[in-house]
C-alpha cells in the first residue's frame, strides 16, 4: 500500500472522519490526489466516501481497535508468551482463548512439533493455520461484532466434544475474587474451556490487575498456573501467590 494511504487510515482511526482539504494540506498534495487515494481505499473496503471526505469503514475500525489492544503492553505479552512456550512439549493438546496475550502465545508455540490446538479466536487461527506441524480446530459459533472471535451456544456445545491437556486463558481484569471479562458470551466460553481441560494456565499482563470488568468467569481455585510480568504490584503479587500455588513473573 502507498505509505500516504496508510497514514490516511491511521489518521482516520483516531478521528473517524477526514476531509479532502485537510488531507491535501497535511500531505502537501493536490485535492485530486487525495480523492484518488480515498477512492482506492473505498474500493478496498477500508473506508466510506462522504461529500468532501471519508469515514472509516466498520471492518477497519474493528481492525484498528484490535491492533491498538495488541500493541498495548506488547513487550510484556511477548515475554509472557515465551515463558509459556518454554513449558509446552511436542504432541500436547491445547485450548487457546481469545485475546491479544493468547495471540502472542500462539505465535510463540507455532514452531513446536505435533501440537493440537483448539481455539475460538479467528486471529489465532490466522496465525496457526499455515503451520503443518499444528492440527488446528477452529470452534464454530457467532462472530462477535467488535472482535475477531467466536462465541455463543454453538461454541459452548462444541467445546463439550473435546478434552485438552492445557487451557491457556486471558482475562480483561483480575482481583482477589477471580477473573473477569467484559462480555457475558465470552465468559461462558471461558468457563467451558476450563471445564474441558486438565489444567488451566492464565496469561495476564500486570496492567490487568489495575482494572475492573463486567462479569466474573472463574475463581482462583480453578487456575493451576499464572504467568504475568514483573510490573505487577507487590501487594497484588502477595495475594496472588496465596491464591495460586504456581505463579511465574517474567522480567521485561
Amino acid at each position: 500500500m502507498i505509505p500516504r494511504r496508510e497514514k490516511i487510515l491511521e489518521r482516520l482511526s483516531r478521528q473517524k472522519e477526514v476531509s479532502v482539504q485537510d488531507l491535501a494540506h497535511r500531505f502537501r498534495v493536490t485535492p485530486t490526489t487525495i480523492r484518488r487515494d480515498l477512492d482506492a481505499l473505498e474500493r478496498e473496503g477500508r473506508l466510506t466516501r462522504t461529500h468532501g471526505g471519508a469515514l472509516l469503514s466498520r471492518p477497519s475500525v474493528i481492525a484498528f481497535e484490535f491492533l491498538e489492544r495488541n500493541q498495548a503492553h506488547l513487550a510484556e505479552k511477548q515475554a509472557i508468551a515465551r515463558e509459556v512456550a518454554s513449558t509446552i512439549e511436542p504432541g500436547m493438546t491445547l485450548t487457546l482463548d481469545t485475546g491479544t496475550t493468547t495471540l502472542e502465545v500462539a505465535r510463540a508455540v507455532a514452531g513446536i512439533p505435533d501440537l493440537r490446538v483448539l481455539t475460538s479466536s479467528l486471529a489465532i487461527a490466522s496465525v496457526l493455520h499455515a503451520h503443518d506441524n499444528i492440527e488446528l480446530v477452529l470452534l464454530g459459533g457467532n462472530a462477535r461484532k467488535n472482535s475477531p472471535d467466536l462465541s455463543g451456544p454453538l461454541t459452548e456445545e462444541n467445546l463439550l466434544r473435546f478434552r485438552t491437556q492445557i487451557a491457556i486463558l486471558g482475562a480483561d481484569a483480575a482481583d482477589r475474587k477471580g477473573l473477569y471479562t467484559t462480555d457475558l458470551g465470552i465468559s461462558r466460553v471461558s468457563k467451558a474451556m476450563i471445564a474441558g481441560s486438565e489444567r488451566t494456565l492464565l496469561v495476564l499482563d500486570s496492567s490487568k490487575f489495575a482494572r475492573s470488568a463486567f462479569v466474573r468467569f472463574a475463581g482462583w481455585g480453578e487456575v493451576d498456573r499464572v504467568v504475568t510480568d514483573s510490573g505487577i504490584g507487590k501487594g497484588d503479587l502477595r495475594w496472588l501467590r496465596r491464591s495460586v500455588s504456581d505463579v511465574r513473573c517474567v522480567k521485561v
